[in-house]
């Protein structure tokens, strides 16, 4: 029946439990791919913040690890929280934008409330353990700002990922001539990235608080000044895997997995 249709066009009849499964499995396929590069550089930024481990040599160990010993890598806490993040924010999204598509109703806001709230509740709990593994002195407990910078932080990013793409992405197809499949990737891979201009002084005011209370706002000026660009850098390297890389592999499984569920029912 829908042979000469595209996924996007045809309608998918399929009982909405088991599209919801379809979105969950592309999800966590996709945050799949992307854990291992997402875990090596979160660790690296938060121990270079801390003063724990300098930035690059960290960055080494955990290439190194992931490759000489993948099954050790996979068991520890550091890939299984950038796993379980991704995962989750990647299913909200998901699930979201199939029940918006089946009642005829625009995602964009709630795609980007629904999954702002997973991704940025899910990656508190992981700053905070990130913080605690690999930070310096006794664990301790977070401060509300911390936790908002953090917060204001993810929500910039998953602005950037999931609602400003689309609107990007038509842009460049009627604007700027690109094709419509070359837009929606360019735009998936820039966006999320470039968001991290903006967003990185958040991340390293919140790690400063919780790793210097009691530091001045001079202080707190000169720390971010002479760590920003090369964990700008590093947050770009993070990002673009997790929802540039990771954006484009999952909108590609879910497509096979709607055509799938659209040819079955």
């Amino acid at each position: 029946q829908y042979k000469d249709m595209s996924p996007n066009e045809a309608v998918d009849n399929s009982p909405l439990v088991l599209r919801v499964f379809v979105e969950s499995s592309a999800a966590t396929i996709s945050a799949l791919t992307v854990a291992p590069a997402i875990s090596i550089v979160d660790k690296a930024i938060v121990s270079n913040a801390s003063g724990l481990e300098p930035l690059v040599p960290c960055l080494i160990n955990g290439v190194k690890s992931l490759f000489t010993n993948p099954f050790y890598f996979v068991k520890q806490p550091s890939f299984l929280f950038i796993w379980g993040v991704y995962s989750g924010t990647y299913i909200v999204a998901n699930s979201i934008e199939a029940i918006c598509e089946r009642r005829n109703q625009s995602s964009f806001y709630p795609k980007f409330i629904g999954s702002s709230a997973a991704n940025v509740s899910l990656s508190v709990l992981k700053d905070k353990a990130f913080a605690r593994m690999f930070g310096t002195g006794a664990p301790k407990p977070m401060k509300l700002i911390s936790m908002g910078l953090f917060g204001t932080r993810d929500s910039m990013t998953i602005l950037a990922s999931f609602s400003l793409p689309g609107i990007i992405a038509a842009k460049m197809h009627a604007d700027a001539g690109f094709s419509k499949a070359s837009a929606d990737t360019l735009a998936q891979l820039i966006t999320p990235v470039s968001m991290q201009i903006f967003s990185t002084p958040l991340h390293l005011l919140g790690l400063d608080i919780y790793n210097r209370a009691s530091a001045s706002s001079t202080q707190r000026v000169t720390f971010i000044q002479s760590e920003y660009v090369k964990t700008a850098l590093a947050r770009m390297a993070r990002i673009f895997p997790a929802f540039g890389v990771g954006g484009v592999v999952n909108k590609s499984v879910r497509k096979y997995g709607k055509a799938f569920l659209i040819s079955n029912f």
